[in-house]
This record gives structure tokens, C-alpha cells and sequence, in this order.
């Protein structure tokens, strides 16, 4: 059980995440709008069906309940619409920092240029930076379905379109079908063309698929690496190097790569020192909020304020920006974890251990 002072802390403290799908944030209500409009022929009429659609038993249901949703965006409008109401979610949580990423192939292969893709959603995004103090980047998901040779050709538009709002590109799909080391030419070309990488490993296959990710693909981070508990040596590895992991609770819960919350690895590696990160994934197909995830963590690994101000700063250390950026990015969310410490009654952090945590690369 959380404290009622703890409760408030995480729920007013300043977040970072970096694995959230847009297309996975695609609220009922919007879904239903987008296929009435889009005169969809669907069997989901109702929010309800929806809302069944997101109460899957297993992995086909998911990818069944997910395209069902997302195949009804057909429109930059529609892509505008779900970002919106994503990121006013995200600053309603005090989420002050994000990276989220989006299968813009979908929307290339509908006939929209990959340019008149970005700006329509970055425009979005500094639509609602204007009325809020919060940072949003976009990753690029290459997604394993597509094939090897359309995520290079991808690889190639974002280098070509060099976008400010682009901070990477990401691998997501089926490890099973499409393993990391069939889309090595992508993240070579990513890696040369100075494109920051992460990818989804370890989620449905074990360590072998986190190796290959972090050998093959030269990756910085990666999303999930829930299976990397399977194997001490590559846990060694992740925390002699500082690779992040961003770690998706419910989803992982939901997808049954784990069997039981208690028997998460997270609280495994968060004592090993590994860099991990707490994420939402798909937060409306899964229910959750990175609110509530922070909520579970502390729970279920008896969390204090200070570890999870620690989280919040790994954010930041695995985030796709520039080091100064991140310097001042750290800075700022201390001073007011500090401040938000002080007037909940909490025990403060103080300012020596404060400036080295913030301080350190």
C-alpha cells in the first residue's frame, strides 16, 4: 500500500517517458468518432466494443484489438487529433519530458509525404507547448512487418528530411517473426546518418534477442528488455554500459511476459544498477497511465520518493537529447522534486546529493 503523502508525490512529481506508441493512445471515444467518419466497416460500433477489443487474453488478440483501433486513422487530421489528446493526458501527469514514437509508414503508405507526416504532428506538438512547460520528440517506429528493405528506404527519408522534432528511430513487431539482425543495414545507415536507436527486445523472445539488438543493431537503449533477467552476464553488460531499459509494467503484465507484478524483474535491476525507466507503452489499450505505473512500482518494490525521483532521472538520462539539454533538463525537475518534497512533508533529498545526482552524466 502507498501513503497517502507518497500518493501525492507521484502524483504531482515531474515525469519522463520515453516507450509510448500513438497509436496506441487512441482513446475510445476517438475511435468510435474516427470510424463513423471514416465509414468504417468494423464490429466495434460502441465504445463498449472497444473498450472489449482492449481486454484481450493473449498476443493475437492484442495485434487483433490494435488494428482494428489503429487502421481508422486515414487522415492527418486523425493523426492530429490522437497526439492531442495524448499529450493534454501527458501534461495533465506532469510529464515534463517525452519521446514518443509513431508508425509513420502507415501513414506514407496511405499516400501522405513522410514532411507533410511530421510537420502535421509537430505542429500539434507546439500547439500545445505554447499553453504548457513540457518537451515532446518524436521517435520514428520502423515496424518489423513492413519489412527490411522498406525500413531502410525509411531510414533514409527521416536522414534526408532532417527534422528538428525527430530524435530517432525505433524497431517494435514480432521478435519471433522478424528478429533484430534482419534490420541491421537500417540501424547501420541510422548509426552513420547520426540517428539515435532503440528497439523492443527481450519481451517476447529472451536475452539472445537483447544481444543481438545491442551487437547487430548497435542500439542505445532499449524498450522492454524485460527477458534480460534470464541472463546475469547481459544484466552485467546493461549496468557496466548504462543501456537504458524502458520498462512497461501493465503491459507486460497484460501480455503475460510475466507471470505475476511480484515476479517483474524491474525491482531486480533498479538494485542492480541497471538504467531503467517506467513507461505506459500503450496506455489506452492497456489501461493505465505512467502515473498509475509509477503508483505499481512503488508498491509492489516498496519504493520510496527518493528512488523514484531516480527513475524519473534515469528518464532523462536515456533520453535522445543533447547533453547540455539534459544538464538543465536534470536541474530543473530536482529543483522541484526538492521543492515539491519540502511541501509535502517528505524528506528532502538535499543540495549536495541533489547537485551530484543532477550533475551526473
Amino acid at each position: 500500500m502507498v501513503d497517502e503523502k507518497l500518493s501525492e508525490f507521484i502524483r504531482l512529481m515531474p515525469k519522463v517517458e520515453l516507450h509510448l506508441h500513438l497509436e496506441g493512445a487512441i482513446r475510445p471515444e476517438t475511435a468510435i468518432d474516427l470510424m463513423k467518419r471514416n465509414n468504417s466497416h468494423s464490429k466495434a460500433q460502441k465504445i463498449d466494443d472497444i473498450r472489449r477489443l482492449y481486454r484481450f487474453s493473449n498476443l493475437t488478440e492484442f495485434v487483433e484489438g490494435m488494428r482494428t483501433v489503429s487502421d481508422n486513422l486515414r487522415f492527418l487530421e486523425d493523426v492530429c487529433r490522437v497526439t492531442r489528446e495524448l499529450l493534454q493526458s501527458l501534461v495533465e501527469q506532469n510529464i515534463r519530458y517525452v519521446e514518443f514514437d509513431c508508425a509513420v509508414q502507415k501513414y506514407v503508405d496511405l499516400g501522405f509525404p513522410l514532411a507533410e507526416v511530421v510537420d502535421a504532428i509537430h505542429a500539434t506538438t507546439q500547439e500545445i507547448q505554447t499553453k504548457h512547460d513540457f518537451q515532446a520528440y518524436l521517435v520514428v517506429n520502423l515496424v518489423r512487418s513492413h519489412g527490411a528493405k522498406k525500413a531502410v528506404h525509411l531510414v533514409e527519408e527521416v536522414a534526408a528530411l532532417d527534422h528538428p522534432f525527430i530524435v530517432g528511430i525505433g524497431l517494435s513487431g514480432d521478435e519471433n517473426k522478424y528478429p533484430p539482425e534482419l534490420f541491421r543495414d537500417a540501424f547501420v545507415l541510422a548509426r552513420q546518418l547520426n540517428l539515435h536507436r532503440t528497439a523492443h527486445a527481450g519481451e517476447g523472445v529472451g536475452p539472445e534477442s537483447i544481444w543481438n539488438a545491442i551487437k547487430k543493431l548497435e542500439v542505445e537503449r532499449i524498450d522492454h528488455g524485460t527477458k534480460s533477467c534470464e541472463d546475469d552476464s547481459l544484466v552485467d553488460y546493461l549496468v557496466e554500459h548504462q543501456i537504458p531499459l524502458t520498462q512497461c509494467l501493465t503491459s507486460n503484465l497484460r501480455l503475460n511476459v510475466v507471470e505475476s507484478i511480484k515476479r517483474h524483474p524491474f525491482g531486480l535491476f533498479n538494485r542492480r544498477g541497471v538504467c531503467v525507466t517506467l513507461n505506459t507503452d500503450d496506455p489506452q489499450v492497456f489501461g493505465t497511465t505512467l502515473t498509475d505505473e509509477y503508483m505499481l512500482a512503488a508498491k509492489t518494490f516498496n519504493l520510496d520518493a527518493h528512488q523514484l525521483s531516480k527513475i524519473v532521472l534515469n528518464g532523462v538520462q536515456a533520453a535522445f537529447i543533447d547533453e547540455r539539454t539534459k544538464d538543465q533538463l536534470r536541474l530543473d525537475l530536482m529543483s522541484e522534486i526538492e521543492g515539491l518534497m519540502g511541501n509535502l512533508g517528505l524528506r528532502r533529498i538535499g543540495k549536495q546529493t541533489a547537485k551530484k545526482i543532477a550533475s551526473r552524466v
